[in-house]
């Protein structure tokens, strides 16, 4: 579908023209701007564009959100009529943390490096999914599918099989994406992820089970244990090795690089993650885990109430990223995350908001508006909901809130957990076992209740519509 140029053209005028723009990228829904000063955004000017569903500022970047699949032509275009220059990830980095705190320069970071592997952990949610619909008995009829139909087990097998590799090599993924990140060679970065899970060495989660082997150098021991599936020793041994490429190529002259840089910053990095990096991380890690797992059990309903709650308001600040690497680290270390159940029911009770505010307008533009937006959370992009319609009007968001409270409270009374990353809303049964289904519906239904019903009798009584000129 073709978009209207002048939509665009004003989009570029409203964040202050090419002069103003340092960087641009953009992410699944929104454009990411990194302006010389936004004082000189026109607000006004980008809420009456219809392309433009809200706008917010986070960690040194300007944001426009234009939804999904749009804003890729939205970018596109953009490109093809300004002369801007397409500036590398490493340069939009630098210079958005020049406007960025430590901590949301710490948030960045990690963002930065699970995002780009999301679509393999998703996919690979996705088809788990799918195998478990496969084998599981009870759910169509008393038997399996794969029991009914014999001649599909094979293919069964094969979704398993492709499901789990995304997690068996997931420091793999983590070494590339975080090497790249940090300025080396993304090939050595698979390289590390691949020593570390070496099938020569003992599973980390086998520690206090097995008694691992030992190199002896010089008098010193080192254990020979991988690290499968845990994500923050390699993530700290791709900083590593990023940093000492990087200070060698300066001094080695070009001739030598080849033959000198690869083998020294992979042998030196692997020895100090194998020496120090490796035990450390996977102690800090053990440690992140006990604590959410500890907080779930202790407090259950408050702990799922309060995450509920709080969700959304996370996404608005940024600090929503943090938790990829946290969810992927219960999921590596459990094969379960009470953090993801919650999440993917954040997006219904946001997603009912925006229907009562649509059911509430009163003109066409409006509802239109509401409408996608309700569509866009359904299938768990808030964004466009959130800056677009709740936040405007404050109510339906606090709403929204308190119905994804109520929902993380039932989640956390039945202790329904997610087994993978995956879709959220309606769709995210898939990522539930199956045993959880109707406990799940329950509290998917009390999220959308609550959403829906607060804001729709809350506008009657005020009579309020989010303004849209």
């Amino acid at each position: 579908m073709a978009i209207p140029k002048q939509q665009v053209r004003s989009i570029v005028a409203a964040v202050g023209t090419t002069t103003n723009i340092q960087g641009l990228t953009h992410c699944v829904t929104r454009l990411r701007f990194i302006l010389k000063d936004e004082t000189l955004v026109n607000i006004e000017s980008l809420t009456q564009n219809e392309l433009v569903k809200g706008t917010f500022s986070a960690n040194g970047q300007f944001q426009v959100i234009i939804g999904p699949g749009l804003v890729d032509q939205v970018y596109d275009e953009i490109l093809k009529d300004y002369p801007l220059t397409n500036a590398t990830s490493t340069e939009l980095n630098e210079t958005a943390n020049q406007n960025s705190n430590l901590l949301q320069r710490g948030i960045k970071t990690f963002s930065d490096v699970f995002i780009p592997i999301l679509p393999a952990i998703v996919s690979a949610g996705l088809l788990l999914g799918l195998s478990g619909l496969l084998t599981n008995k009870g759910i169509f009829f008393a038997s399996s599918i794969v029991e009914a139909y014999p001649n599909i087990s094979g293919i069964a097998d094969m979704i398993t099989l492709i499901a789990n590799t995304a997690f068996t090599f997931l420091p793999v993924l983590v070494g590339w994406s975080a090497t790249k990140r940090f300025g080396g060679n993304p090939v050595l970065g698979i390289v590390l992820g691949l020593i570390l899970i070496n099938p020569d060495l003992m599973n980390a989660n086998l520690i206090g089970q097995e008694t691992p082997e030992k190199w002896t150098i010089f008098g010193l021991s080192i254990a020979k244990i991988g690290y499968q599936g845990q994500v923050l020793p390699v993530f700290v041994a791709s900083y590593l090795l990023s940093f000492l490429e990087i200070k060698l190529k300066k001094i080695i002259p070009n001739t030598l690089q080849l033959i000198i840089v690869a083998p020294v910053v992979i042998f030196i990095s692997s020895f100090l993650t194998f020496l120090v990096i490796g035990p450390v991380m996977l102690s800090v890690a053990n440690f992140i885990t006990s604590s959410i797992i500890s907080l779930f059990d202790t407090f259950p309903i408050i702990a799922g109430f309060v995450f509920g709650f709080g969700w959304e308001l996370l996404v608005v600040t940024g600090m929503h990223h943090a938790f990829i690497a946290v969810n992927v680290q219960l999921l590596a270390s459990t094969n379960q995350s009470f953090l993801l159940s919650i999440i993917a029911l954040t997006c219904v009770s946001e997603a009912a908001a925006a229907l009562a505010v649509g059911l509430n307008s009163k003109t066409k533009k409006e509802r239109a508006l509401t409408y996608t937006a309700m569509t866009s959370a359904l299938l768990g992009v808030t964004e466009p909901s959130m800056f677009g319609v709740t936040i405007k009007l404050k109510y339906p968001f606090i709403c929204s809130l308190i119905g994804s409270g109520f929902a993380g409270m039932i989640l956390m009374y039945f202790h329904i957990y997610a087994f993978s990353f995956g879709p959220a809303g309606p769709l995210s049964f898939i990522i539930i076992p199956q045993t959880m289904w109707v406990q799940y519906a329950f509290a998917m239904l009390v999220a959308f209740v609550i959403g829906f019903t607060s804001t729709y009798l809350i506008g009657r009584l005020k009579n309020k519509t989010i303004k849209t000129n």
